[in-house]
């Protein structure tokens, strides 16, 4: 703490030298406290070994140089004023002031680093992807599904069925060293560590290859991050700039993968910077120039090493009228409806999976084989919905030249179809992304609906005269439905509308899209919310027996959410849940009342207590969110009773007051995070064990996790 001699009127660049302070003739004295510094005769004063250097200020009169040197030579600290030359007073001051400019050149470059390996990177990850579906596949591909619909199954059941579980077998593989890594990786293991992301691109580039109906580009976006993590550790350790490299990392990423940089740009923004807290990036203006670099050079290599060509085919685009916009709304708000329908079958196949590990016991590693056979099993009736690039959607889309299009009835079965094989693809383990199987089933809901629009237009037109309302093309209703889905589960709207436009360069497709994107993004953001659940109850149990069919937008689309530590912490170390814990909460008993439970909360400015037995040992835990959640269900039936005890809340539907999970002080709160992420909980106890009895000590939840992160890189940034 810097005493109150301290002279005001410093600049900013000279604060950061002012707990430096030593008494001299020139300057006013200057006091420091001694649990900050050691002694001043501990710091002998030399010219050779001067160490920091702190100036008074200019124009008014002389200015001493105050320096403190290195603890070996004399016992007294000395104050050099006339005795430095005035070259190295101004080549001081010249590196102070041009300090924060050479702090946001090693942002710019290292985004630009990030970019060009991210680009790389990419390009390998997709040259990979098509090499073993070509070794895998002999050349299906490239007839396409339609050709595999007309040969008798007789010819290619086995090589349907057996390669897409191959694929699954060898991604169980290497999930299983995955999962040695990270436990390698407590145990600061850095090879290990570096070896996780390698290990997750190899899988899903056997993933991809092998036909399962999942995507590259959210792996892509994950080797971008990854990449950026790694710059960011090793050439630039400022916790504050990790996650403007992390966006320039998620941008380059998807830059690359569907060569669509301003895409890529806005993508960053929405799934990277607006669900960020706004302290935890550089100025805008330097991180925008880092996003836009890392997205411009990662899709200036991937152009050179994947060639100039869209990811997939797009038809021409016809709009007729301004009368069919009314058309293209509902055609968003079915989006929306599809969007949801995908992530709800994702959380409800990932719950099911779980519980049939938990109860049979079955290894987790033997689920990605049983994913790619089912996946392979329902590409003998539908080809379509394996993952060989992008020509199943041209299919979709009528853009290959002697390629029958599909009726309205198949469309509409492979939308199902799709949906649930991607599903499962997930929830078994496979990797990969959800962009592409969004475009799919976008495109396939928007052919399906342009062709319906298009029949109903033409029957009724002999009866009712609508020459006012022309009807474009099914390829137009196509191209908007996979914006629009896109939109819709990724909840990325500003990204899908301009990646449809830089694909298209069509400026007449903006306004349908925007005004699809835009129902079918708010449509299924109802129910859609990230990794934090901020709005959940943390024991995730709800009034009435009505689950709500809510969805994680992290579980459908890992590449969107991006964990606190990797934000907040960029060195590997170990860090205990001790340290993260709040050791101030609101302990009550059974027999408290509900009104008294309130009181306490608004004194203490509490959201949640911990009920404990007589003898202080945890009993069950309850939210703030659980007494309003029963609020409403009792005003909704007019039982709400004059007075509560904890014990009826608790009681009246079946556990809410249950802890599924508890932590311990000694645990990592690395694994503590990802523990509370797989209950989807955002407070748990911390206890300890004694006896067999859990005596709370203490809570975790977000905000202190953040907190302590934030303090953790604070500190080792002051070190």
């Amino acid at each position: 703490m810097v005493g109150s001699g301290c002279a005001t009127g410093v600049t900013p660049y000279h604060l950061i030298l002012a707990s430096l302070c030593v008494k001299s003739k020139q300057a006013p004295a200057v006091t420091v406290s001694r649990s900050l510094l050691p002694p001043s005769s501990a710091f002998p004063c030399t010219d050779k070994s001067r160490r920091w250097q702190y100036f008074t200020n200019a124009g008014r009169g002389p200015r001493p140089l105050l320096c403190v040197p290195k603890p070996e030579n004399s016992k007294k600290t000395q104050v050099e004023g006339e005795g430095a030359s005035a070259s190295e007073e101004v080549e001081l001051e010249r590196n102070l002031l041009f300090l924060p400019r050479r702090i946001q050149n090693s942002g710019i470059i290292s985004s630009c680093l990030v970019g060009l390996l991210t680009g790389l990177a990419v390009v390998f990850f997709n040259n990979a992807v098509h090499e073993i579906r070509d070794l895998c596949w002999d050349g299906i591909p490239s007839r396409g599904a339609s050709w595999l619909r007309e040969e008798p199954i007789e010819a290619t059941w086995t090589r349907v069925i057996l390669v897409p579980a191959f694929g699954g077998v060898l991604v169980a593989v290497l999930n299983l060293l995955r999962d040695s890594a990270v436990e390698q990786e407590q145990n600061q293991d850095p090879f290990m560590s570096a070896s996780r992301p390698f290990l997750k691109a190899l899988a899903a580039s056997i993933t991809l290859g092998t036909g399962n109906s999942l995507g590259p580009e959210g792996p892509s976006v994950e080797i971008g991050t990854s990449i950026a993590k790694g710059v960011g550790s090793f050439f630039d350790k400022n916790s504050a700039r990790m996650l403007s490299l992390l966006a320039a990392g998620s941008a380059a990423g998807l830059s690359s993968g569907f060569n669509a940089a301003v895409a890529g740009c806005f993508f960053a923004v929405e799934s990277v910077l607006w669900p960020s807290s706004a302290d935890a990036t550089l100025p805008l203006t330097n991180t925008t120039s880092m996003v836009i670099l890392s997205a411009v050079i990662a899709s200036v290599v991937s152009e050179i090493g994947l060639g100039s060509e869209p990811a997939f085919k797009v038809p021409e685009y016809d709009f007729r009228s301004p009368g069919e916009l009314p058309l293209y709304l509902l055609l968003g708000i079915l989006c929306g409806l599809v969007s949801l329908a995908l992530s709800w079958c994702t959380s409800y196949m990932l719950n099911n999976v779980d519980n049939i590990h938990k109860a049979t016991g079955i290894p987790r590693a033997s689920f990605p084989v049983l994913g790619g056979l089912s996946v392979g099993l329902i590409a003998l009736v539908y080809p379509e919905i394996l993952y060989w690039g992008f020509e199943n959607v041209d299919i979709l889309l009528e853009s290959r030249p002697f390629v029958k299009g599909l009726s309205t009835d198949l469309l509409l079965q492979l939308v199902a179809i799709k949906i649930i094989a991607t599903s499962l693809c997930r929830a078994s383990g496979l990797v990969g992304g959800y962009y592409a199987p969004s475009l799919f089933i976008g495109a396939a809901t928007g052919m399906a609906y342009g062709k319906f629009i298009g029949l109903a237009v033409a029957e009724f037109y002999p009866t009712i005269n609508l020459s006012v309302l022309e009807v474009a093309s099914p390829q137009a209703y196509g191209l908007v439905g996979m914006a629009a889905t896109l939109a819709g589960v990724c909840q990325v709207p500003l990204t899908a509308v301009l990646l449809l436009f830089e694909l298209t360069q069509d400026y007449r497709i903006v306004l349908p899209l925007l005004g699809a994107v835009g129902l079918s993004s708010w449509i299924s953001s109802v129910q859609t919310k990230r990794g934090d659940g901020s709005q959940e109850s943390s024991t995730g149990n709800n009034f009435g027996g009505v689950v709500p069919f809510s969805s994680n937008l992290c579980q459908v689309e890992s590449s969107l959410c991006l964990d606190n530590d990797d934000v907040k912490t960029t060195y590997s170390m170990r860090t205990l849940v001790s340290e993260a814990m709040n050791t101030k909460y609101l302990k009550v008993s059974m027999c408290t009342l509900l009104t008294d439970v309130i009181d306490l909360m608004l004194a203490e400015k509490e959201s949640y207590a911990v009920i404990i037995d007589t003898d202080d040992t945890l009993i069950g835990f309850f939210t703030l969110k659980d007494i309003q959640e029963y609020v409403k269900f009792a005003t909704a039936r007019s039982k709400m009773p004059k007075e509560l005890l904890v014990s009826e809340l608790c009681l009246l539907n079946g556990g809410v007051c249950s802890i599924p999970w508890t932590a311990t002080p000694d645990m990592e709160l690395s694994y503590a995070q990802m523990t509370m992420n797989k209950y989807g909980v955002n407070q748990v106890p911390v206890v300890r064990n004694i006896h067999g009895r859990a005596y709370p000590v203490g809570i975790l939840d977000p905000d202190s996790i953040s907190l302590t992160y934030s303090a953790l890189a604070t500190r080792r940034a002051l070190s």
